[in-house]
């Protein structure tokens, strides 16, 4: 049973950040993920020392995301703190990396980055209880056995505020043998024209070799033998399960992740931001609901209104 797998996000960090990066998709989703997590923090909001736990955070990539979405829905930024833990020693130096900028771009937020693999089943939980108003925890419980998600979970409960957030996403099981590739193929060779119109050769070329790697990750997932992918369901009901009082789901990356947003009152957040999933998700079981289809026109449409390259805005 695999319950750490700092060899295997070591080895693929760079790549891992650089698709997470550039492939709108997976930006889309983190910035989903953020304002629902940040939206539900309702009345602490105001807090005057507001503090965020990024559990499992990697190189960083929600950072800025999360931060530029608190900034909009709060006066200032003063007093906020931003801690990311992460197991593996060479996503936590990539995240080591972006802080001369992250400080650049919110002077006023104190930023700590921890080489703690606060998700092993042997943590000793020495950071204490109730120290985030916002625990965060992206990508990181669907590789795990259910019953360390259980744990897990748990955890980041514990280490929310009693009137805290805990908020989380998991890719899910597709259905019917398909991965993630057949998911957002399309969506990424709209990416791939785009870049093209706006960006030139040079930044196609860039879009087509995150793209290999979104696959070849997908490959090497599979190769780890890593459980099988929780369901909605499942990741709702280790959520009421394991002491959060007030859930909301929903689906991003277009039908191939699931967020949830939790809080430990009985106080249900605003429901999360919607997109629609992708075209190879159409009718297939627990998808009925969700009418909104991306194709390759529709989403080379929604990318052609932003008038410049994706990879344009990283930094």
């Amino acid at each position: 049973m695999l319950d750490t797998h700092h060899d295997f996000w070591n080895q693929w960090s760079q790549a891992y950040r650089g698709f997470s990066e550039t492939v709108e998709p997976y930006r889309a989703a983190q910035r989903q993920l953020a304002e629902g997590a940040v939206a539900a923090l309702n009345e602490n909001l105001a807090r005057k020392n507001l503090s965020i736990l990024d559990v499992g955070g990697g190189a960083g990539n929600l950072i800025r995301p999360l931060l530029e979405e608190l900034a909009r829905r709060r006066e200032h930024l003063d007093g906020v703190s931003y801690t990311l833990t992460d197991g593996a020693k060479e996503m936590t130096e990539l995240a080591l990396q972006r802080l001369e900028d992250l400080k650049q771009r919110f002077p006023k937020v104190k930023f700590s980055v921890l080489h703690l693999d606060t998700l092993a089943e042997d943590f000793h939980d020495n950071l204490g209880s109730g120290i985030a108003d916002l625990v965060i925890c992206s990508w990181n419980i669907e590789y795990y056995p259910t019953e360390s998600r259980r744990k897990i979970i748990q955890r980041l409960v514990r280490l929310a505020h009693p009137r805290g957030v805990v908020a989380f996403s998991s890719s899910v099981q597709l259905p019917d043998d398909l991965n993630i590739r057949d998911v957002l193929m399309p969506l990424g060779q709209a990416q791939v024209l785009q870049a093209l119109l706006t960006g030139g050769l040079g930044e196609m070329k860039k879009v087509i070799s995150n793209l290999k790697q979104i696959a070849a990750f997908g490959t090497a997932m599979s190769s780890r033998q890593f459980p099988e992918k929780p369901g909605m369901m499942e990741l709702a009901e280790l959520a009421t399960q394991t002491g959060l009082e007030s859930v909301v789901t929903g689906y991003h990356l277009f039908g191939a992740s699931v967020m949830v947003v939790a809080r430990k009152v009985e106080k249900l957040p605003p429901p999360l931001p919607q997109s629609p999933i992708a075209q190879a998700l159409v009718g297939k079981p627990g998808y009925e609901a969700y009418p909104d289809t991306a194709t390759f026109f529709s989403y080379f449409g929604i990318l052609m209104q932003m008038k410049k390259p994706v990879s344009s805005s990283i930094r």
